[in-house]
């Protein structure tokens, strides 16, 4: 439990995302590649955060890993690190995208119910500035 709010802390997905070029499967058809290695679902950001890390120190076993490349819980302003890449340092053309997702499980029909009440708030705001 959250103690400021009393809210439930949500469960956090690790996911890491590969993306690399392979050869096509057919001539209308690039070879960009995307793959998705769900690592777990966890509790605590503090055990996602543990286990994130671990898997990024597999990871170093073939990328560069640089000291700050790692999933921390107080980074820039006090906010959590939930995404790890070496986009700017890729090894041999290949990225890796690690990332914690904070998972909200709601309601569906009251979601969609949500979304077409903001359209209809956005067209509401449109149409009060275009006078």
């Amino acid at each position: 439990m959250n103690k400021e709010n009393n809210t439930k802390e949500p469960k956090r997905l690790v996911t890491i995302e590969l993306r690399y070029e392979d050869r096509p499967v057919n001539e209308d058809v690039g070879g960009y590649t995307t793959r998705t290695i769900t690592i777990g679902i966890y509790d605590t950001l503090d055990e996602a955060i543990e286990q994130g890390n671990k898997a990024i120190e597999l990871l170093s076993k073939y990328f560069e890993v640089r000291s700050d490349d790692y999933f921390v819980k107080n980074a820039l302003f006090g906010m959590p690190r939930t995404l790890v890449s070496n986009c700017c340092y890729r090894t041999q053309q290949i990225a890796y995208f690690a990332k914690i997702t904070p998972l909200h499980f709601d309601d569906l029909e009251a979601a969609v119910k949500e979304a077409f009440a903001a359209r209809e708030r956005y067209k509401k705001y449109q149409q009060e500035n275009q006078e």
